[in-house]
Parts: structure tokens; C-alpha cells; sequence
């Protein structure tokens, strides 16, 4: 499987060829999904953040079981980490999906530099902090957090959770 990758506008995960928007010469974004972008050009031009966080909210909200203003302010947060709102492109920990926004957000590799794949908490020294860590563990590992922090249940958390890892490197070997 091939490494998914996310709309820098609306945050979708873009897996299929048919997620991806389109340039004005008929190839495929880089960056932005079908329902963001198309033929070079954002489909909504002027909506805000804000905006964006609300449509994100309400389908979270709905198929989450999150508290409506919860899942806006999460996907305010979410949203404020892609290109189109940050103004760059910032990376993710492979791993665990943290924003890596500032050089001590980042692990480490052998040789003390700093890792462009991993956060602090799951790589350090050239190594996962975590080596046995599975992709069911880590779900019931981060479901639990994200419930508690979004005031959602535990079973929804799990499934929101356990959808968001597979899309991320480290789980899709």
C-alpha cells in the first residue's frame, strides 16, 4: 500500500485516484482533494478556516458521536497544520500523526540530528521509542486521550483513531 496522503485544504485523507483534485492541465494535485481543488483552482475561493472548521465539524460530529463545538474546535486545530492555512506545508509524525511545527517537536536520529518523520515521542537516537508498539496497541493507546479530549465515546474514539493510524507510514507496512 502506498503512503496516503492528506488534503492540505480540508484534511481528507486522499487514498483512491479519484480523491485527488485536478490542475488546470488535467493531472492530478499533489496537495488537495477532488472536493477542494479542480482544474487548478479551490472550489470554495473565499471560505475562511473558520468556515472550513465547521463543515469538518459537522461531519466528525456526526460520524464520531463528538460534541458539535468540540469537533470544530479540533478541526480548527487540525486545519490550522495544512498548506492552504499555514501558508507551508507542515510534516506529521509518521508514526503517531503530531504535527512536527517546531525543531523540538521532531525525534532524533543516530546521529543527534533531527528526524522529518517522527515526533520526540515515539523516535529517538534512530529508534521507536515504541518498537513493538502494533497498530491495535496503538489504538488502545491514543483512543483513550482523544475520547477524554473530545468528550466522545470510547468505541467512536477507537474507530476514529484506528482509521487516522492507517493512513500514516509506520502502520501501513
Amino acid at each position: 500500500m502506498g503512503k496516503t496522503k492528506t488534503c492540505q485544504s480540508c484534511g481528507m485523507p486522499m487514498a483512491k485516484e479519484s480523491d485527488f483534485g485536478t490542475e488546470k492541465n488535467g493531472s492530478k494535485s499533489d496537495d488537495y482533494c477532488t472536493y477542494c481543488y479542480q482544474n487548478g483552482a479551490f472550489t470554495e475561493p473565499v471560505i475562511t478556516i473558520d468556515e472550513m472548521a465547521e463543515k469538518g465539524g459537522a461531519i466528525m460530529s456526526q460520524m464520531y458521536g463528538i460534541p458539535h463545538e468540540n469537533a470544530k474546535n479540533f478541526a480548527r486545530e487540525q486545519l490550522g497544520c495544512l498548506k492552504r492555512w499555514a501558508g507551508r506545508e507542515i510534516l506529521f509524525c509518521e508514526s503517531c500523526g503530531m504535527p512536527l511545527m517546531r525543531d523540538e517537536d521532531c525525534g532524533t536520529e543516530n546521529d543527534g540530528s533531527k528526524s522529518t518523520k517522527y515526533c520526540i515521542h515515539c523516535y529517538m537516537n534512530g529508534k521507536f521509542t515504541e518498537p513493538n508498539l502494533t497498530k491495535d496497541a496503538a489504538v488502545e493507546k491514543y483512543a483513550p486521550m482523544m475520547a477524554s479530549h473530545l468528550n466522545m465515546p470510547l468505541d467512536k474514539a477507537k474507530e476514529m483513531v484506528a482509521h487516522y493510524i492507517s493512513t500514516l507510514p509506520r502502520w501501513q507496512k
